[in-house]
């Protein structure tokens, strides 16, 4: 009688106990069960042959107690085992679980981590620094195979405490088989770390996570950075330096020390260091990098709101980019009018055309309508952005746009870009309007962006062939 309830419990452990641990556990229990018998006959405690009902009762109790005891012991390890947290052994990514959620944790949020930790261990700096600029492709749209990199941000923002609300993070526009990269930039220093990521050894782990996601970010932990990084570069940035010494860093532009974004690196954080306006900093994401071209498209867009402004300009203006250059990627950012919601539409100019076009409007850059709502018609400007100004008053020349086979291609980009800095709040010291015009149907503005037809020739201002 006093072992049925005995062998009730034992039974009843082993079907909590989970299946794969049943196996295991299964010899232990009997083992303790045999014992507890022999032990009861040997000290002849009880009369397992005799009934006693108060006996039966009071080891019944025990046996439930018992059974109580050891499903609490297995129900509080197991809790124990569960609520355990990388972090414990890995207190880096406390930040990062904290704000993801260990559930949520992924090899992507731990590769930012390690980025970060790299790079405030080299430049160095602590977390919340407002000095550090970070840099990532991660999310936009840069993939590892099929996974998307979106992750990654979190490990940086929560490493480093960097973020888009303090204007020192920039995820950089890149396409969808671009490696994933990560760089940093003090701006006291000007010194910069990059760090390229192993896509394949970033894909493996990212494969393993999808069935053992416990033991593959443990063992994602275990790396060391040069056998997550394909690369590890650091170097000083300095815009005067490098404007000084152009042909030290020619070297490294060549041999591409930051996987090839080094012009990219160079001008957003010298810019950036020099004070950039956060609506800048969202254009330099999209262009990957800030040249004159497309400083000249954030002046023209300046220099709109205050002469041709509109409350909506995604419905209102119709832009003409004739001839198209980095500009216009300015105007899509700022102003939302963007090819795929008909709001720009890109006419090529070829060398014939250019020669066609009068002196007073070689410069020629954009034709902007706008058509306000429940208004009968609308207004035209046709803009110039004055280049000879700016070659001459950032002393760079014109035919070192496309020096290509030495440095002069991103001198004279760097140089200007600098001189441009002081024009931001000023766009009608570089940009002018050389015509102004009405157009009084929307018939007239379909047949200027229409197909075949030349927007400068409709409106006078350059000649028919």
């Amino acid at each position: 009688m006093l072992f049925q309830p005995l062998n009730a419990v034992f039974f009843f452990t082993l079907s909590y106990l989970p299946a794969g641990r049943q196996v295991l556990e299964f010899e232990a229990v009997y083992n303790r069960m045999v014992w507890t018998r022999q032990y009861f006959q040997k000290s002849k405690l009880i009369q397992i042959n005799s009934f006693d009902e108060e006996v039966v009762m009071k080891w019944k109790r025990i046996a439930f107690m018992l059974g109580l005891v050891i499903l609490s012991w297995y129900a509080f390890s197991g809790r124990v085992m569960a609520q355990k947290s990388i972090a414990d052994d890995y207190p880096e990514l406390k930040p990062v679980v904290e704000f993801v959620g260990e559930n949520n944790l992924s090899v992507l949020h731990l590769v930012g981590v390690k980025a970060s930790m790299e790079a405030m261990k080299q430049l160095p700096f602590s977390k919340a620094d407002s000095k550090v600029l970070a840099f990532t492709d991660a999310g936009y749209i840069a993939k590892i195979g099929p996974y998307t990199t979106e992750k990654a941000l979190d490990g940086v923002i929560m490493s480093t405490g960097t973020s888009r609300g303090k204007g020192n993070l920039v995820n950089v526009h890149k396409p969808y088989n671009a490696p994933l990269w990560f760089a940093f930039f003090h701006k006291e220093s000007k010194e910069c770390i990059y760090l390229e990521a192993k896509g394949d050894v970033l894909k493996s782990y990212l494969d393993r996570e999808r069935t053992e996601r416990g033991t593959a970010l443990r063992d994602f932990m275990k790396l060391k950075n040069k056998e997550i990084f394909a690369k590890i570069a650091k170097e000083n940035i300095d815009a005067d330096k490098l404007l000084g010494s152009p042909k030290a860093w020619q070297k490294k532009m060549v041999a591409r020390v930051f996987g090839g974004n080094e012009f990219s690196l160079v001008t957003v954080s010298n810019l950036w260091a020099i004070g950039l306006p956060n609506d800048f900093l969202k254009v330099a994401e999209l262009h990957d990098h800030i040249c004159p071209g497309l400083t000249s498209g954030y002046l023209i867009a300046e220099y709109l709101k205050k002469n041709l402004p509109s409350l909506a300009p995604r419905h209102e203006y119709t832009i003409i980019a004739v001839p198209p250059w980095c500009k216009d990627d300015a105007l899509i950012q700022i102003l939302e009018t963007n090819v795929g919601h008909k709001r720009m539409f890109v006419k090529w100019l070829t060398k014939d055309q250019k020669k066609r076009l009068p002196k007073w409007a070689k410069n020629v850059a954009d034709i902007v309508i706008r058509w306000e709502r429940g208004a009968k018609k609308g207004n035209g400007l046709v803009l110039a952005f004055d280049w000879d100004k700016a070659f001459k008053g950032s002393g760079t020349k014109r035919k070192y746009l496309k020096d290509f086979g030495s440095y002069r291609w991103w001198w004279m980009r760097l140089k200007m870009d600098v001189w441009m800095m002081d024009y931001l709040d000023k766009p009608e010291a570089l940009v002018s309007a050389i015509k102004e015009f009405e157009v009084k149907s929307p018939a007239e503005i379909e047949k200027l962006k229409a197909a075949g037809v030349n927007p400068l020739v409709e409106l006078g201002i350059m000649q028919k062939p």
